[in-house]
């Protein structure tokens, strides 16, 4: 079941990135978090396949304006579904019956009934004086008091701006899970007979509330935000004495957190302690047989830098978003390394190490997870695609440091590289939304170049055909990786996304599947929600430079990582166990580095074809792979209208709907729907296809 985190306006980019986070880390793999916007959480039929949707920090008043629609949609998921709300700072003032934030401020007063009303009093804040915007001049540590929660009766959080929830105890449908110590500056009672001052009396900072079938649980403190994940904001920060405290009590934080989500009915994991993101690595470049591009591409980056001492190893690159210190030789990697530790990953000056002349990739010792001379050992040497590689076990993201970095990306020799992460702290999705890549999830961005017009047609270059390509070139990959890994149950959702078969609703429907190349037609269209989950997502970033499109094709697969949908080394075992029973052979396990490497051999193919002849001998062999084949849609801006998916056009790349006759699947009216990739919204799920906001 899916997890949905709001990420539109008003939210606070680092209140959306901690909370995120912070849930994937307790939830999954039992649950999907994912972030949506407005626009998603109003035309998307989320509600059935959703447990929780929650409201991060960030302003009320743009949740109250963008939301305005989307408000008895999430009072129906909660009341009637069963649903689970949560609202975190601006989250919990958004879904109270009232919001009285800094009342009788002129400056930042926000006071107003509210309409979602899951927890039916006030929140009202901010509960400690001194907020601003944008700023941390009202930041501080708060204790909480911790109510019926075995073995902690105490912890600590970051606190920016929340509420408590006045005469919260009061209520019969609500429970009060945390109350302020410290003394607050806003009445947390509106009742005449009670006394505030009462010593047994408390403010609640923390309250889970019935309604209907379902459940709200409202935090007005943010513990979610660990002390090593909280970061500078303008010129001049807070006292350190806020990140030292929050640091001493991180343990209570982390079961504090985890504990609420229980007491509103989630499953989490066995996590108990939050270990933080690893400090990056040094970014690796290496090839095998291509080392005239990649001096080409040092001494790119070298006329556009400093040089910073008399060896001549060392120079520092100034880019757009990030600086960059790069080296020639390997012996520089500790160096390197002792730069990078204790620095938060947006701010760290990246570090790039080439080879020196005698060396050839760096081994071991200075890269633990990702096996170079296996990689290039099973490239394609006629190939150029993929060539020069810059790795790094820990990254911020294979897509944004380029993407980010104009006078790094043109520094790159054309059609030769290919950054790859084990682990990415800002992996980079749709939407600009970004999440830490775990290990287990093979990242890369390839960096290829296509002219505007075809050398052998004369024509335009359809560029909208890449992310065609570049999906059905993992497809082949890992459906050829081996033999019978054609038997693995994997196709392209349209666009560009990769799914899976669910292993449950293998176990459910006792299949079997050697033998059956798993072709179109094995899955009932009906059976598409039960039956598949995703696996891989395609990020394409154009630009069009000197008469050329230049575009980073981003990809992240779950190879061996199962959570929060499957994996594709889960499906080699369940295979290998219908091969146990027949007594066959077993696959052999899918490595990162093979995979990576069939891929680009696979895309390089793919793309010298289609630049000698268009999309037209490729478009079959996409159809082999992709789950829509005779699919029938409903077209949400055309009367509702059902149709048949029946291809793709060979100008545009849209997809080709025919619209059939009331009550028919086989027979049309003659009206055909052209639809665009990228301004329209596909719910497969669904049968249901409708334009983009």
């Amino acid at each position: 079941m899916n997890v949905l985190v709001y990420n539109g306006a008003g939210t606070s980019p680092e209140s959306v990135k901690n909370t995120i986070e912070t849930l994937r880390l307790l939830l999954e793999p039992y649950y999907a978090v994912s972030p949506v916007t407005a626009r998603v959480l109003e035309t998307e039929p989320w509600t059935t396949k959703t447990s929780v949707v929650v409201f991060p920090g960030g302003a009320d008043l743009p949740y109250v304006r963008d939301c305005k629609k989307v408000i008895p949609k999430i009072r129906d998921f909660v009341s009637k579904d069963g649903g689970l709300y949560i609202g975190i700072c601006a989250g919990g003032y958004f879904g109270s019956g009232r919001c009285e934030f800094a009342k009788g401020d002129p400056c930042y007063e926000v006071t107003g009934p509210r309409d979602l009303k899951l927890f039916p009093g006030i929140a009202r804040g901010p509960a400690f004086s001194g907020f601003k915007y944008n700023k941390e001049d009202g930041a501080k540590t708060v204790k909480l008091k911790v109510n019926g929660i075995e073995n902690l009766q105490e912890a600590y959080s970051y606190y920016n701006g929340g509420a408590l929830f006045v005469d919260a105890e009061k209520y019969p449908n609500v429970e009060v899970l945390a109350e302020y110590e410290d003394s607050v500056d806003v009445p947390f009672s509106d009742d005449p007979n009670a006394a505030n001052q009462d010593a047994t009396a408390a403010a609640a900072a923390i309250v889970l509330s019935s309604f209907g079938k379902g459940k709200a649980l409202f935090i007005g403190p943010h513990p979610e935000i660990s002390a090593k994940n909280l970061k500078p904001i303008g010129e001049e920060w807070y006292d350190n004495k806020v990140i030292k405290l929050l640091e001493e009590h991180d343990t209570s934080r982390f079961q504090l957190m985890k504990e609420v989500l229980r007491k509103a009915g989630l499953k989490c994991n066995s996590t108990e302690s939050n270990p933080g993101n690893p400090d990056l690595t040094p970014i690796f470049v290496a090839t095998k047989d291509n080392m005239a591009d990649l001096r080409e591409f040092e001494e790119n980056l070298r006329s556009n830098s400093a040089k910073t001492d008399d060896s001549g190893d060392a120079y520092h690159l100034t880019g757009e978003n990030d600086s960059f210190d790069i080296y020639e030789g390997f012996s520089h990697a500790e160096e390197a390394s002792l730069k990078l530790q204790d620095v938060h990953p947006v701010d760290a000056v990246k570090q790039i190490i080439f080879p020196a002349n005698e060396e050839t990739v760096p081994g071991k010792p200075l890269i633990s997870h990702f096996d170079m001379q296996k990689f290039f050992a099973h490239l394609n040497p006629s190939s150029k695609l993929g060539s020069i590689l810059l790795y790094g076990d820990v990254v911020t993201s294979t897509s944004m440091i380029l993407d980010q970095n104009k006078t790094l990306l043109a520094a790159l020799p054309e059609n030769r590289a290919i950054h790859v992460g084990t682990i990415q702290l800002l992996g980079r999705g749709r939407g600009g939304n970004t999440w830490v890549n775990p290990r287990g999830v093979l990242a890369s961005t390839t960096a290829i170049n296509l002219p505007a017009v075809s050398p052998s047609s004369g024509e335009r270059t359809p560029i909208v055909f890449v992310q065609y390509l570049a999906m059905l070139a993992y497809c082949k990959a890992i459906r050829t990786f081996a033999p019978g890994y054609e038997d693995l149950p994997v196709k392209i959702k349209w666009p560009n996304d990769l799914y899976a078969m669910k292993p449950q609703y293998y176990y459910n429907n006792n299949m079997k599947l050697l033998g059956k190349e798993f072709p179109n037609g094995l899955i009932p269209l009906d059976d598409v929600d039960p039956a598949f989950v995703k696996v891989s997502g395609l990020l394409v970033t154009t630009n069009f430079v000197s008469g050329k499109y230049s575009l980073l094709l981003g990809c992240g697969v779950n190879v061996t990582n199962e959570a929060p949908t499957t994996s594709l080394a889960t499906w080699v075992k369940i295979l290998n166990n219908e091969r146990d029973a027949l007594g066959m052979p077993h696959l052999p396990p899918i490595d990162h580095e093979i995979l990576l490497a069939k891929y680009l051999n696979e895309l390089d193919t793919l793309l010298k074809k289609f630049l000698m002849y268009g999309p037209s001998p490729i478009l079959p062999e996409y159809y082999k792979y992709w789950m829509h084949s005779d699919q029938i849609v409903q077209l949400l801006d055309h009367n509702s209208v059902r149709a048949k998916l029946v291809g793709i056009t060979e100008d545009y790349g849209l997809l080709i709907a025919k619209e059939l006759i009331a009550g028919s699947n086989t027979h049309f009216t003659g009206n055909v729907y052209h639809l665009q990739p990228d301004g329209n919204t596909f719910d497969i799920f669904k049968g249901l296809i409708s334009k983009k906001a």
